[in-house]
């Protein structure tokens, strides 16, 4: 097996840290990247925790080129995802992105090092997933098929796509007419959330390379069976502090190699359906992210009245 470049997210929970790490010795990957947060200034624990976590990976044991950015200040979730995958595609044109709690399944690593090679010079494949949300179901007879957008639980990518990361979101507004009724469903639920985003009332990073990826018509690859589990649910978690999750699924199963390639390139209409169930939510989110796009709406609104006016 080879492994391309990886690059760890983590911050102050060093069991899950420990899991992870076992889990990419498997792989050996030759360079290594991790990034770390900076304890919180309100969390006692913290300094200890972050140290603890740090410590877990001096004993790389394998041939590797490790590099580090730990931050002594804490810069919160999105900045500091945003900050060290920047950082990662500064030193390399392709890898794969792990945050703490994203558990990969061993053939992932060769499956990303073949489709990172496959697709490097294709600019509509931006993204490559680990998670399958529907495992169980067949959604191809190949190895892997593509969806609208990807997950970013284990996914791997190139430089060239994370530089099309717009961090302040600066074309939304010119771009958010074209999310009406008209769009795939998906595409209308997440104009919701990019919405929502670009106000700053949830901005997240999986929010901003989401759009990204809509952005610029692109196309990301599922694989047939799942390839991540999720092993950081609980009362430490960012997001994910509840034991149940409609992502989180225990078993991860093999590819079997040589893949076989989809014929088809575009996205899997059956599974953009369940990307679109998944990425509207509880009817709570929901609603919170219609009034989002409704005041997105009255802004667009209130705008054009005033070119009007000023034309005028």
């Amino acid at each position: 097996m080879r492994s391309p470049p990886v690059l760890l997210v983590v911050f102050n929970r060093p069991d899950v840290a420990q899991r992870l790490l076992d889990a990419v010795r498997a792989a050996r990957p030759a360079r290594l990247f991790i990034a770390g947060d900076g304890p919180r200034a309100d969390h006692p624990e913290d300094a200890r925790r972050c140290a603890e976590t740090r410590r877990v990976f001096e004993a790389v044991d394998w041939p590797c080129d490790v590099r580090t950015l730990y931050r002594d200040t804490n810069l919160g979730l999105s900045p500091a995802v945003i900050s060290a995958i920047t950082w990662f595609f500064d030193e390399v044109e392709s890898g794969i992105i792990l945050e703490d709690d994203c558990l990969p399944e061993p053939s992932f690593f060769q499956f990303a090092a073949e489709l990172l090679d496959r697709y490097a010079d294709d600019r509509q494949v931006m993204h490559i997933s680990g998670l399958n949300m529907r495992p169980r179901e067949r959604f191809d007879p190949h190895s892997y098929f593509f969806a609208s957008i990807g997950h970013i639980w284990g996914w791997a990518t190139w430089r060239r796509a994370w530089r099309l990361v717009d961090p302040s979101m600066s074309g939304w507004p010119a771009l958010r007419r074209s999310f009406g009724a008209e769009t795939p469903t998906v595409h209308r639920v997440l104009g919701r959330k990019f919405a929502s985003a670009h106000a700053r009332r949830k901005f997240t990073w999986a929010r901003l390379w989401y759009y990204t990826l809509v952005r610029h018509g692109s196309l990301s690859v599922v694989p047939a069976v799942n390839k991540e589990s999720n092993v950081g649910f609980g009362p430490d978690a960012t997001h994910t502090t509840s034991d149940v999750h409609p992502l989180r699924f225990e078993d991860a199963g093999a590819l079997t190699f040589p893949l076989s390639h989809p014929t088809e390139r575009t996205p899997n209409g059956r599974y953009d359906q369940y990307l679109a169930r998944y990425h509207a939510g509880s009817y709570a989110r929901r609603a919170e992210d219609l009034s989002w796009a409704a005041i997105d709406a009255m802004q667009r609104m209130f705008a054009r009245r005033a070119d009007e006016g000023g034309m005028g």
